[in-house]
């Protein structure tokens, strides 16, 4: 089990490729020079995960592997001459975050067994419904950004927030679901067999 300050740290290193990307845009208003600094910081934290042998945020999963194509993926159009490929892209790069996390949503919940909630202990069943409930949400979410391309900021956070604090939030409920049982048998009174033996 993770402590609390390998689980902080974890999340700095998840978070960091986002905030690089915000930071240099905003002070150098080049988005192509901040998607190639998102870029890089997205490729060192998947090594990093790789080498610690650690799992990220499902969601922040899809984030990050939003900036690591996105940037070159537009900027290759561009330059191999499909201008209108490469606008069509450059319109949808913010809004196309939430298709990336709910394209790693979906692979998750189909093919790993942590799944989008991303927890190997919850029981199938339970880790199922509390997946598709976050696949529903994200698909909303990104239907919503992707019908406003130009305004699209306001459903990208509201539902990048929901999804994060609604994961916590459930795997806070299983947790103490699990302490309740936990609990509860560890209350119960030991039930001793009698003792069927005959005295000689």
């Amino acid at each position: 089990m993770k402590s609390h300050q390998q689980q902080w740290l974890q999340d700095i290193f998840e978070s960091l490729p986002s905030v690089a990307f915000l930071l240099v845009w905003r002070q150098s208003g080049d988005l192509e020079f901040a998607g190639w600094c998102g870029a890089l910081f997205a490729l060192l934290s998947f090594v990093l995960f790789h080498v610690v042998k650690s799992k990220m945020n499902p969601v922040l999963l899809g984030v990050n592997l939003h900036l690591l194509l996105v940037t070159p993926l537009i900027v290759g159009t561009f330059r191999l001459g499909l201008t209108d490929l490469g606008g069509f892209l450059a319109a949808y790069a913010h809004s196309g975050v939430l298709l990336s996390v709910f394209a790693a949503g979906l692979c998750l919940t189909v093919f790993t067994k942590r799944g989008f909630v991303g927890s190997a202990e919850m029981p199938p069943e339970q880790k199922g419904r509390y997946s598709m409930v976050m696949l529903a949400v994200s698909g909303a979410g990104m239907v919503w950004a992707l019908s406003r391309p130009e305004s699209s900021l306001v459903p990208v956070i509201i539902t990048l927030t929901a999804l994060i604090g609604g994961r916590r939030f459930l795997l806070a409920r299983q947790a103490d679901n699990s302490g309740t049982a936990t609990a509860a048998l560890a209350v119960l009174p030991d039930r001793k067999i009698p003792d069927a033996g005959v005295e000689a």
